[in-house]
């Protein structure tokens, strides 16, 4: 999906808050509970500080936008990994 334009974030319209996007390049990480069990991944902007084990976070679900939930994480991972930029590995 589109994200920027020329460095600038870009947002998708739409009626229905279920398709909105974040505008912005996005860092993504998967949450664990105390039993090791995976529940939630986690999508945030790259510029936001990253997720810590033992933090409460204030988490917004796409589509439920007035809703906030809070959750603490036991392992945090990231998911995202670069393997090339620029053309170079």
């Amino acid at each position: 999906q589109l994200v920027e334009v020329n460095g600038s974030p870009c947002l998708k319209l739409t009626e229905d808050e279920e398709k909105m996007t974040i505008p912005g390049m996005k860092a993504i990480y998967r949450l664990y509970n105390a039993a090791g069990h995976p529940f939630m991944d986690l999508m945030a902007l790259e510029e936001e500080p990253s997720p810590s084990a033992g933090q409460e976070l204030g988490i917004r679900v796409l589509g439920q936008l007035g809703e906030t939930t809070r959750v603490i994480p036991t392992t945090v991972e990231p998911l995202h990994r670069t393997y090339f930029r620029d053309g170079q590995v």
